[in-house]
């Protein structure tokens, strides 16, 4: 018989994660086991630190063997947002509110996911809440990072003239999504390829440390709701337009199938699906190409030019088929209303 949540209570799931949550351990003088976590602090950075929740139903389903993907993916999403920050990950602290019905062996699914994302980008899990949640599970991690005081990001760097650059391909998480949820049916090697981008997205710490040493970067953000909304962002930060070219964007032949099969614009799913975890960055003329190189040199990802910044009055646009179109604000909203 399958043992509940319920029938371990709060230090029994305490239990599950307690072991292999340290792969840094010199920098932390007291971690899970105390009120508080006790870290160490490099001298000369600055601290970084965010806090990403997903809730069941709201950013994913339960099901019977996708704990562990569920664990990684939240753990991903936090190391993306440091990295979007021009930072390395360091401490992690998870909260996490179960169902009490639900069977223990799922919530170590989930710490295993989590980590194994963490032991993969050096992070330390310290600390963190266990409490009953009624009705949805819900997974809440906080994490720190540093990041040298002349290397930090910001999404308010962009100027007029600038080149933007992006890591990876666009559109395979919410091609992978398609798979899942509307059982499109592709060939075997597109599905093991859309599935795992879409299961254990690979947030780019290498590769923004990389451009770094290539060059200046003058502004940054992840794609976490789609490169339409992120190329928003740096431009309302920056109070600057940008122009996007479509046949620039890196599009991978997976997303290309899929979309075929569905009859979907590729736009769907390169500007509006999300959570690719890419890094879309801009930088001086001068400078891209090297930066481009420099990152496909050192981390074996490519990085693609796919634009450029343009002065705020020239708007947001696509230059698709020699016709230049106005890209939306799309991506998921919170509260939207109906």
């Amino acid at each position: 018989m399958a043992m509940r949540v319920s029938d371990i209570g709060e230090f029994g799931l305490i239990d599950l994660i307690k072991n292999d949550t340290l792969y840094n351990p010199s920098d932390v003088v007291v971690g899970i086991g105390d009120d508080t976590a006790v870290l160490k602090h490099p001298p000369e950075k600055l601290l970084l630190a965010t806090t990403d929740m997903m809730i069941e139903n709201v950013h994913f389903v339960v099901m019977p063997d996708n704990g562990e993907q569920i664990g990684y993916r939240a753990m991903a999403a936090n190391v993306s947002d440091i990295a979007s920050m021009g930072g390395f990950p360091t401490h992690a602290m998870i909260s996490i509110g179960v169902r009490p019905e639900m069977e223990a062996s799922y919530i170590e699914q989930v710490y295993n996911g989590l980590k194994k994302c963490s032991k993969l980008y050096g992070v330390n899990i310290v600390g963190g809440d266990t409490v009953s949640s009624p009705q949805n599970l819900v997974i809440n991690v906080a994490l720190l990072g540093v990041v040298e005081q002349e290397n930090y990001l910001l999404r308010s760097g962009a100027k007029p003239g600038d080149i933007i650059l992006v890591t990876g391909y666009l559109g395979d998480s919410r091609a992978g999504l398609e798979l899942i949820t509307n059982r499109v049916k592709v060939s075997k090697k597109t599905e093991e390829y859309l599935l795992k981008r879409h299961y254990y997205p690979t947030p780019r710490v290498k590769e923004i440390r990389a451009a770094l040493k290539a060059a200046p970067i003058n502004s940054a953000d992840d794609i976490s709701d789609g490169l339409g909304n992120e190329i928003h962002e740096i431009a309302s930060a920056s109070n600057v337009g940008a122009v996007i070219w479509f046949d620039s964007l890196p599009i991978s032949d997976a997303v290309k199938e899929v979309a075929d099969l569905t009859k979907k614009d590729l736009l769907d799913y390169v500007l509006f699906g999300g959570e690719d975890f890419e890094i879309v960055m801009t930088a001086d003329p001068e400078n891209a190409e090297l930066i481009a190189k420099v990152i496909k040199d050192e981390t074996g990802t490519e990085a693609t030019i796919i634009g450029k910044i343009v002065d705020r009055s020239e708007g947001i646009l696509l230059f698709r088929d020699n016709q230049y179109k106005k890209i939306e604000k799309k991506g998921y909203i919170h509260f939207k209303q109906k």
